[in-house]
């Protein structure tokens, strides 16, 4: 399976092209708004199969599909789609992007379809930017663990947006990392960190506060 990585890996590589090869991988006539065919072309290639152009009707399909979503932009991750809702398109979203990167005001994107039809990178705060809604493809790393055999799951070092705590994630038992030494070991090990983890997660995981 695909780890968000991968997939802002090859939007990156497509940073200043333009829709010939999007609309040719649709099937779109030039000129058609590529802004989710670019998310959907990149999606697929890396083996998450994604085929929209019409931003609602893939966020739509998400929720209908049981990916996370949420209003509260905040809870983002690199690798999940943005859209945009700024009133100009009536019933629907105007604009989808991909988070790369999360600052304390906002969230750095990749997009297809903006300055001057490219691809760019571009910054959007988070009061008054136009982001209404994210979504999260099913990527190997960024998703609650289910599986039940708990000595066969993965570590995650998961970071509360809410008090700034981090925590080692085992199975479902989560246990608060209290020192700055104790997260850099881990880090050293290579324990996957998420930033901003989702709250929904977090608080779906048992607690041991001493460990």
């Amino acid at each position: 399976m695909a780890t968000a990585e991968q997939v802002l890996q090859l939007e990156r590589s497509y940073l200043g092209e333009g829709g010939n090869r999007f609309w040719d991988w649709y099937g779109a006539p030039y000129g058609t708004a590529w802004c989710n065919i670019f998310q959907s072309f990149c999606l697929t290639s890396v083996g998450i199969n994604t085929r929209f152009a019409w931003v609602s009707a893939n966020f739509d399909d998400y929720r209908k599909n049981g990916h996370f979503t949420s209003t509260n932009i905040r809870e983002a991750l690199p690798g999940d789609l943005v859209a945009f809702e700024w009133g100009s398109t009536p019933g629907g979203y105007d604009h989808v992007a991909m988070i790369e990167e999360l600052t304390p005001t906002g969230a750095w994107t990749l997009n297809g379809n903006v300055n001057g039809s490219k691809v760019a990178r571009l910054w959007f705060p988070f009061d008054g930017g136009g982001m209404a809604e994210i979504a999260r493809p099913f990527y190997e790393t960024n998703q609650p663990i289910t599986d039940t055999e708990e000595e066969e799951m993965k570590p995650y070092m998961l970071h509360d947006a809410r008090n700034g705590a981090i925590w080692l994630c085992v199975g479902n038992t989560k246990y608060h990392l209290k020192t700055n030494d104790e997260v850099d070991v881990h880090k050293f090990f290579g324990v996957p960190y998420v930033a901003n983890a989702p709250v929904a997660w977090l608080d779906s995981l048992c607690t041991i506060v001493d460990n």
